[in-house]
Formats: structure tokens, C-alpha cells, sequence
């Protein structure tokens, strides 16, 4: 009998039939982690479809789904994020699919389908997110739950997906709600409407059923209370954490926002003068500033036309976008989408569901591989002749060139005291060659994107970073910078106490408007012992949010000293914080 069990286990294996355990994750310090303590990487996209009316993946009218894995794991895709609506989950009929080119899905359902499309992407080692992305198939809501679709009803497609794919060991978790907003409030002891309260109902379930699955959670958009009132993207707005954090394990929760440029919405601060300068501060208030707390946090949607049709400020949002989160040590993220028919944003792919944006394509694999060069403002310490040289070119038969005339430069915002550029370089050569490009400067540069930068007194040599430094014949590629005209000058701070000697700091104003303005506060120990900082600055008007410090204000002076995680400089070590004000 023993022989025989043993017998039908081995041929198990063999035929793929005997599930291995689990894997567990869990995030550790920031960064999600395998059993073995191994980072995890999402590089990841959202391929929409099993949410709409067709309750399966688009584009199976146009190619084979298997031929479609292939390719984005040939482009360094390793993570899905699959929207789901509830039919979805309990087998409703499939659609648009082609029966000559995906024979083997048709007759399926829905259920069944997606059986299939975890248990491939399992076996290929693609990660996957399951995302409860609206409760009816052919609308969203801006609550989990409607008149006709309850809280107990989408508590139960969560235990039900959990139940069904919990022993899958590529299956990362699920995204409990897709873009509260609307409604949707948080911390207010509202519980028909506190998305937060909401989401621990729903992850103490989730858990119960999937122990080792890793719940996303999604941010709302408007909040009374421990919220800016600058507008924020639907799902976006994290602030209100910073006042109630969530009941869920902290090595569970994955804070996962959405956000978007100006090819989906035209927020106000898109035509800020300083705009793309403003976006790092807008970011680090919406949600990136739980990252120096410890939570992981990963991007579920960002994306756009990026300069393919739409507003021409989308590619300089994303370059900025994808800049923030690489200083940010943040390389995991799922752009919306691998689909071309997304009509705000299009996809990876172009309208022939074949052929890939290269542009696109380099922007993730920037991201993905932390590479460019970081903006001068982190990389005080060097000195302004050697602040993001670049390194010589390595590649055997490639020219290296300064391009000259063959480029185009933009200025896409200037507010007075300092300006932004967008800049296109252009290969109209017959050979590939490696490019730079030396241009005027007015002030110094405060960040810059694709590329790498030598200071020049008053000119600047951009050259080309790891992933754009060849450019193919015919080829082009993009980059960008900001410079400030009159930046201020360290100034030691006032020593109010004794751990404060050697402390240094800086203040930029990064948007400035009628109303108020946003700013940052560089801080550096200058000293050769480890020191608690404490910093004083001016302030024009009143405090309206402040992140990664404590403060008080009074008589026009804020003084500033750090979080418990921040709290403590060793010798020449950084740190910043940041506000907005109302004057």
C-alpha cells in the first residue's frame, strides 16, 4: 500500500499534479520577502479584461494568451496584476476570445479561465495580484460595496479567492478594493463610509484562509480630516494613515496607491510654473512619506501615453515619477497596462497588440534596475565637478559623440527662481553612437532624469545613463533637469541645543503659489559624531502639513527635529523633511 501512495505521489510530480507548499512572503523593513528571506521584485503590469464585460483578458480576439507570457517575460516582466469583478470569480461566460488562435480556451467560463491563468502563470514563476477591481462587471463604485452587491458579498469573493489559489505559490496576495474615493473616507468613525475600518474587516478574513499572502491596500481621495486639501487621483491618498494606521499585521500590508499624470486629469498643480519640480513634494505628502516609517509601499497603477498622443507634460511626469521612486530605493511597481486599449493612458503594447513602445520599455527598465542618475540635491557630499560623471563608454565599436544640433530642448515650466527642461537627442546617423550633450546653464541643477550630469561653471555635460547611453541609428531618447537661479546658501542652524552643533541645513521651495507653497528642508551632520538634529527656518503664513519631523512654530520660526527613524545623523549623513504652507 506504502509503495503504491509513494508510486502515485513521484508520478504526481512527474505529471505536475502535486502542488508544492505555499510560498510565504512578508515585507521586512520596507521591502517585500520570500520564506528564505529573499527580496522579492514585482515588475510588474496590469493586463485588464477579467473585470469587464468579457470576464476574460483583452487582446485574446488578437493573439494567442501563451504567446503573450512569452513576451512579456522576454521583457523582463515578472508580475501580473489581474482586475476581477465578481462573475469573474464564480464562472459567468467568457467572451472575445479567438477560437483558431486560443483553441484551448474556448468552452471555459470565466472560473475555470482564470484557473487556467494562475496555474500558467504559477508555473512560469510570474507573480500574481488578484484585485477586486469593481463589485459589477460593467461599472466601478467608489465604495466596496453597493445597494445591490453588500459588504458581506465581496468579504466572500475574497475568502473564495483566497480558498482557491492560497496554495499557489506565485500568487502574492490580493488588492482588497480598487480606488476608494468619492465617499470613501478614512478615520472619521464613519463605518458605512472609513475605507480603513473596511480593510481590516476584509484582511482578518483573508488571513484567516491565506496566512502567507500579503494584503494591498489602496488609499481613497478626499478625507475631512489628516488630509491636504489639494486635490489627489482616486486610490492615491494615503495621508490619513499617518493618523490611523491600519490593524494590519505590518509585515501583511502592503500600502499600494495609484497615481497618474496629466494624460488622465488635469490637476491644478500640473500648471504649477514649477511643475515637474512641485511632483516629489505632492508624492512624499500623498504617500511616499511612509516609506522612512518601514511599510511597503508599491505603486498598483501609474502610467500614460507618455508623449504618444495625450499632453506633452505626461513623459516629463513620468520620467519625474519613475526619478522619485528610484531615489526612493522603490523598484517594484505594476504600470497600467500591458492592453493598447486604455483610452486615457494606451499600454505597453501599441494598437497591434504586437509591437511594444520603446520608449515605455525603457522607462520600466529604468525603474526596474534603479539605474540613473540621482538628482545633485542627493549627492551633496560630491563635489559639483564630479556630481554624476559619467563613467567612460564600455561597448566595443561604439562612437561616442557629442550630438550638437541633432536634439530639441523644451522649457516646460519657469517660476523665477528657478526653471525646468525637457530635452530630446537625436541619432540621425547610419551607425549607433554613444551621446552627450553640452548646453548653457542658468543657476544650478536641482534634480534631473535620464541622464548623467558634470557641472561646467555655466554649462552643463549631459551624457547618457546605462539604459539610454547608445542610441541606435535614427534613434532618440529623452532626458530632463531643474535648475534653481538663486538657491540658497547652507546656513548653520541656530544650536539651540547642544546635540545640534554641526548640524547644517537648506531650505528649497519646491511650489510656490498666491495661497501658500511647499518646501523641503535639507539636513546634514557636519560634525564628526553621531548627533540629534534640530533645525529652524523661516515660515511665511501657516503650517498646513508637515512630513518626517516633529515641529513647532512660533513668531514665523518652525523648528524642526526628527521622527524616531530619522532622528539620529551620523557623521556626514542626510536626511529631509518637507511642508506645505497657507499664507
Amino acid at each position: 500500500m506504502l509503495r503504491r501512495l509513494m508510486f502515485r505521489f513521484l508520478l504526481g510530480l512527474l505529471l505536475g499534479q502535486v502542488a508544492a507548499p505555499a510560498m510565504a512572503y512578508s515585507v521586512v523593513g520596507g521591502r517585500i520577502v520570500d520564506e528564505r528571506n529573499r527580496p522579492v521584485q514585482l515588475r510588474g503590469l496590469n493586463w485588464f479584461g477579467f473585470e469587464t464585460d468579457t470576464l476574460a483578458p483583452h487582446g485574446l480576439w488578437a493573439r494567442n494568451w501563451k504567446e503573450q507570457l512569452d513576451q512579456m517575460q522576454a521583457l523582463g516582466v515578472n508580475a501580473l496584476r489581474l482586475p476581477l469583478c465578481p462573475e469573474a470569480i464564480h464562472g459567468g461566460k467568457t467572451g472575445g476570445i479567438d477560437a483558431k488562435l486560443n483553441p484551448d480556451l474556448i468552452g471555459k467560463n470565466s472560473a475555470e479561465l482564470l484557473d487556467l491563468f494562475v496555474a500558467e502563470l504559477d508555473r512560469r514563476g510570474i507573480y500574481v495580484l488578484l484585485d477586486h477591481h469593481r463589485p459589477d462587471c460593467s461599472g466601478q463604485s467608489e465604495l466596496w460595496y453597493t445597494d445591490q452587491y453588500p459588504e458581506s458579498a465581496w468579504i466572500k469573493d475574497l475568502t473564495t479567492l483566497a480558498e482557491r489559489y492560497r496554495d499557489r505559490r506565485h500568487v502574492i496576495g490580493i488588492d482588497l478594493k480598487n480606488e476608494p474615493r468619492g465617499a470613501a473616507t478614512w478615520g472619521t468613525g464613519n463605518g458605512k463610509t472609513d475605507w480603513n475600518s473596511a480593510a481590516e474587516r476584509a484582511a482578518r478574513e483573508v488571513i484567516k484562509l491565506a496566512p502567507q499572502w500579503l494584503i494591498f491596500v489602496e488609499g481613497i481621495e478626499k478625507n475631512p480630516q489628516c488630509s491636504s486639501e489639494g486635490p489627489h487621483f482616486w486610490g492615491e491618498n494615503l495621508e490619513p494613515f499617518a493618523c490611523t494606521p491600519l490593524d494590519i499585521p505590518p509585515d501583511r500590508l502592503v500600502l499600494a496607491p495609484h497615481t497618474y499624470g496629466p494624460d488622465v486629469f488635469p490637476q491644478p498643480y500640473f500648471d504649477d510654473p514649477s511643475f515637474p519640480a512641485n511632483m516629489p513634494a505632492i508624492w512624499e505628502r500623498h504617500f511616499g512619506q511612509f516609506l522612512r516609517q518601514g511599510y511597503a509601499v508599491i505603486l498598483g497603477e501609474f502610467g500614460g501615453r507618455y508623449g504618444e498622443g495625450g499632453d506633452p507634460k505626461d513623459r516629463v511626469w513620468q520620467d519625474m515619477l519613475v526619478q522619485y521612486l528610484i531615489e526612493r530605493r522603490v523598484n517594484s511597481a505594476f504600470y497600467w497596462s500591458w492592453n493598447p486599449n486604455s483610452k486615457d493612458t494606451g499600454g505597453l503594447l501599441q494598437d497591434d497588440w504586437k509591437t511594444v513602445w520603446p520608449d515605455k520599455l525603457a522607462l520600466l527598465k529604468r525603474l526596474w534596475s534603479g539605474s540613473g542618475a540621482p538628482p545633485a540635491r542627493l549627492a551633496r557630499q560630491a563635489s559639483p565637478a564630479t556630481v554624476g560623471a559619467a563613467k567612460p563608454p564600455s561597448a566595443v565599436g561604439a562612437r561616442t559623440r557629442d550630438v550638437g544640433r541633432d536634439y530639441t530642448q523644451m522649457t516646460m515650466s519657469d517660476w523665477g527662481a528657478g526653471y525646468c527642461v525637457d530635452v530630446e537627442v537625436r541619432n540621425p546617423g547610419s551607425t549607433a553612437l554613444r551621446w552627450s550633450l553640452e548646453l548653457p546653464l542658468e543657476g544650478r541643477i536641482s534634480q534631473s532624469w535620464n541622464t548623467a550630469v558634470a557641472a561646467l561653471g555655466a554649462k552643463a555635460r549631459f551624457t547618457g545613463v546605462d539604459w539610454n547611453r547608445q542610441l541606435a541609428a535614427g534613434g532618440k531618447t529623452h532626458f530632463g533637469y531643474c535648475a534653481l537661479r538663486d538657491a540658497p546658501k547652507l546656513q548653520e542652524s541656530d544650536g539651540a541645543t547642544t546635540s545640534s552643533a554641526g548640524i547644517e541645513s537648506q531650505l528649497i521651495v519646491d511650489s510656490s503659489w498666491a495661497q501658500g507653497y511647499c518646501a523641503r528642508v535639507l539636513v546634514r551632520n557636519r560634525s564628526e559624531r553621531p548627533a540629534n538634529w534640530r533645525v529652524t527656518v523661516p515660515v511665511s503664513g501657516q503650517i498646513q502639513t508637515l512630513w518626517r519631523a516633529r515641529y513647532t512654530l512660533s513668531g514665523g520660526q518652525l523648528t524642526a527635529e526628527g521622527e524616531d527613524y530619522n532622528r539620529v545623523l551620523q557623521p556626514g549623513e542626510s536626511t529631509d523633511f518637507g511642508f506645505c504652507a497657507a499664507r
